[in-house]
């Protein structure tokens, strides 16, 4: 089947049968989200704190096995029983469209039955292959089947920039999407030949490379045509809904319609990620009729007309309760009361390349634009004193093969680094210290970690800056749990936030504050925070859509490479914007929203 007469095809069906299709795929989720993944969390943080692990990281994953076996088995199982879920959804989501293409013989109860079965059934290298596939379609399969649990396993974004910046990394990561792409769809018939006819995994993966041999275009094409249309029918029906509440803003009905339209497009929104979750479905499934001795494609699909009116009533009702909070929720966030309105800090010293990164010349001309803290890296040198520098060698700013801790700090402020067109010497961090303290300009010190590095790093670090930082309310952050942990200890007046690269869960340390990568970063997490009077930091936010997300979140700072577009993106969000200007935000919160539900 083309792939256009298969998705007009596939899009009259979901129409036709809307109120199935939406319960399933809608209570599915709800169920997931408001259930699923809370009870998972809590079960983390009880282990963990059983266990008096403060926190979980790459950086102390093997002092955890070591010291605390117990918790390492603990995060195995609740790994296995995640895994456990996320298959289960994805065998009941299968045999639930199926279910409704096949007219509905099967009830609810008996559809559950099926999918336990499937689950006691299914091997160990059922589970593996599971595992190993999502892995593969993760970078594309996201766009079309979202589940809270299996979005919890994304790649950070600066492991994909570090990644990007060199060349041989970049073609590598290219070969790995392009070979995943088609290993996914020379697969794909693989999980509804396990999940429902419960063949074994590799009799399933032969037969699906088998029927996907002269087939691969036409399933990519599927899939390219239905993600392109589900992406055009987003976009035009947001840019209806703004322009219309820009004509509607010259109005005295501003308010009302903005609270109208905020709930169109909160509600079209879910409809039309239950619209692509099944159409994707049905892209698998259509893989999957080659194996049947009835293809689907010949059933009549007449849904009871009672199933139908029940179902469609129950979803409508839904509606009805849910907007009750949606408006409640639409006109506190249009009076400007849901955002928050985050410290903006300057990554390294810069703006937008205004300068060499992590030098003096570039902080004073950054400090003009008036951040509220600027964010700096101090390492310790082979002297034992602290110089000015974020990577552990010269080769990417000064083309010198040594590492700073090789060096003495005499050594490293004789050196001019180059960046973005400008050049500059190695600062010590007692002259950038005293220069910020000249312009007014409050710091967010990272310390460093590295080959010269002494025992007694935080206790040195403090006796020579200690007064001049809490004189002067600059802020210190770290990777090294044990630096942070020691400032707060022995100087619990000190604001010191600790860095996590990843949330897996909430931890429990001295930190006042977190400084939490973007990618994984939660609104969970950032409540948690708020309930221990701890701020969050979210970092590299260089563009508005992320920032209007952190600021929905209700983020403390973020940390920005783009200071002067998140400086005046906050001031259009929060300076008494126009109600069209709120919609186009709260769209930019939407359109990241569908990828982590």
């Amino acid at each position: 089947m083309q792939a256009w007469q298969f998705w007009r095809e596939s899009t009259r069906h979901f129409f036709q049968h809307w109120g199935s299709y939406v319960t399933l795929v809608f209570i599915t989720n709800l169920v997931i989200s408001y259930l699923a993944v809370p009870a998972f969390t809590w079960l983390t943080a009880a282990l963990l704190k059983w266990q008096h692990v403060p926190y979980v990281s790459y950086t102390n994953i093997a002092a955890i096995t070591l010291k605390h076996p117990l918790a390492i088995i603990g995060l195995l199982l609740i790994l296995l029983a995640v895994v456990t879920l996320i298959y289960w959804q994805f065998a009941y989501l299968l045999l639930g469209i199926t279910n409704i293409r096949t007219g509905r013989p099967d009830s609810t109860r008996a559809l559950l039955s099926d999918t336990v079965r499937s689950i006691a059934g299914a091997s160990p290298s059922t589970f593996l292959f599971f595992i190993g596939y999502f892995i593969v379609i993760i970078p594309f399969g996201s766009e079309l089947f979202t589940t809270p649990l299996l979005n919890k396993a994304k790649i950070p974004a600066f492991i994909i920039s570090y990644l990007m910046e060199n060349p041989v990394w970049t073609v590598l990561l290219g070969i790995f999407y392009v070979a995943a792409a088609y290993l996914g769809i020379r697969l794909i018939a693989v999980l509804p030949l396990m999940m429902i006819d419960h063949y074994h995994s590799r009799e399933a993966i032969r037969l699906s490379w088998q029927q996907t041999r002269r087939n691969f275009w036409n399933y990519f094409s599927k899939i390219i045509v239905t993600l392109a249309l589900v992406s055009a029918a987003v976009f035009v029906i947001y840019a209806a809904l703004y322009i219309g509440q820009v004509l509607f803003d010259k109005t005295s009905f501003g308010l009302v319609a903005a609270t109208v339209n905020l709930f169109l497009m909160e509600v079209i929104t879910e409809f039309i990620v239950c619209y692509a979750t099944v159409l994707f479905m049905m892209v698998i499934l259509s893989s999957h009729e080659a194996h049947r001795r009835t293809p689907l494609s010949l059933f009549s699909f007449r849904e009871p007309a009672k199933t139908k009116f029940r179902t469609r009533l129950l979803i409508t009702s839904g509606l009805v309760v849910i907007s009750a909070a949606l408006v409640g929720f639409n006109l506190i966030y249009l009076n400007g009361l849901a955002m928050s309105k985050p410290l903006t800090i300057a990554h390294r010293g810069v703006d937008n390349g205004n300068g060499v990164q992590n030098t003096i010349p570039a902080m004073v001309k950054t400090s003009k634009e008036r951040p509220d803290y600027v964010e700096m890296d101090v390492r310790m040198t082979k002297d034992h004193q602290f110089v000015v520098m974020h990577d552990a060698n010269l080769k990417a700013l000064a083309n010198i093969k040594k590492s700073v801790s090789k060096l003495t700090l005499k050594q490293l402020t004789q050196i001019t680094v180059t960046e973005n067109g400008y050049q500059a010497k190695i600062p010590s961090f007692n002259h950038y210290l005293n220069t910020a303290i000249a312009h007014h300009q409050k710091l967010l010190i990272e310390i460093k970690t590295g080959g010269a590095d002494t025992k007694d790093l935080p206790e040195r670090f403090y006796r020579q800056f200690g007064s001049r930082i809490m004189a002067n309310h600059e802020q210190v952050h770290t990777l090294s749990y044990k630096i942070m942990n020691r400032l707060k200890k022995e100087h619990p007046q000190l604001f010191v936030s600790y860095i996590m690269p990843y949330n897996l869960t909430f931890p429990q340390t001295r930190a006042n504050a977190y400084t939490m990568e973007s990618t994984t970063l939660n609104d969970t997490f950032i409540d948690q925070a708020a309930h221990e009077h701890k701020k969050v930091y979210a970092w590299d936010i260089d563009t508005i859509t992320n920032l209007d997300q952190m600021m929905f979140m209700g983020v403390n700072g973020v940390i920005t490479n783009n200071l002067s577009l998140i400086q005046q993106e906050i001031k259009d969000n929060t300076d008494h914007p126009s109600y069209a200007n709120l919609l186009l935000t709260f769209m930019n919160d939407l359109s990241l929203e569908t990828q982590t539900q």
